[in-house]
């Protein structure tokens, strides 16, 4: 469930680990078992780590919370055609357990494995870098534009990019075909002619 020095989980109705938290500065890895209502106890995923008395941090603590769906999409093309399409992740990993435990096999006991989403979390810094040039590339592009323009761009970037889903399809045979790639975007708030 975790990976790192120092880092703890709960899962429990909100008042649980906000109270645990704040009287032992770190959670229990326990679970409440059965549903919570949410109009009642409203559930939660609580995630903490101790960084002991700190100066300066050294480097970033990261936190990875996903959320998946098979199919990622379905859709009608001209033709009248309905296809539903994967995520392209699916393509490197051949189940969701795989992609979380770095390989090792997803099993009923899973709180003895250290979960980690290995192209990204082990990968962190230098995408934390990529993304940060990217960020700057596309700010300066806009702003030499118009100063206005560099301030809305760097409002919708995050939206944009959570908006979209690469997909892949299949082939006949239903195998991943790494040539069939789509991406698509939500509309994030435009107008919709009528």
């Amino acid at each position: 469930m975790t990976q790192g020095d120092n880092v703890t989980y709960n899962i429990a109705g909100h008042s649980v680990p906000r109270s645990m938290f704040q009287l032992q500065g770190m959670l229990d890895n326990q679970e409440v078992t059965g549903p919570l209502a949410i109009d009642v106890e409203d559930p939660v995923f609580a995630l903490s780590t101790d960084l002991g008395t700190i100066q300066a941090t050294q480097s970033p603590v990261v936190w990875t919370v996903g959320h998946v769906t098979d199919p990622a999409i379905s859709y009608t093309d001209t033709s009248g055609v309905t296809t539903q399409r994967s995520l392209y992740y699916k393509s490197q990993y051949s189940d969701d357990g795989t992609l979380v435990s770095g390989g090792i096999p997803w099993g009923d006991d899973v709180f003895n494995v250290y979960e980690q989403i290995v192209d990204f979390l082990n990968d962190f810094a230098n995408a934390s870098s990529r993304a940060q040039q990217l960020d700057k590339k596309i700010l300066q592009d806009a702003a030499s534009v118009s100063n206005l323009l560099g301030d809305l761009v760097s409002l919708v970037i995050a939206q944009v990019y959570g908006s979209t889903q690469l997909t892949i399809g299949t082939d006949p045979r239903g195998n991943f075909n790494k040539s069939d790639v789509m991406m698509f975007m939500k509309n994030i708030g435009g107008l919709v002619p009528k």
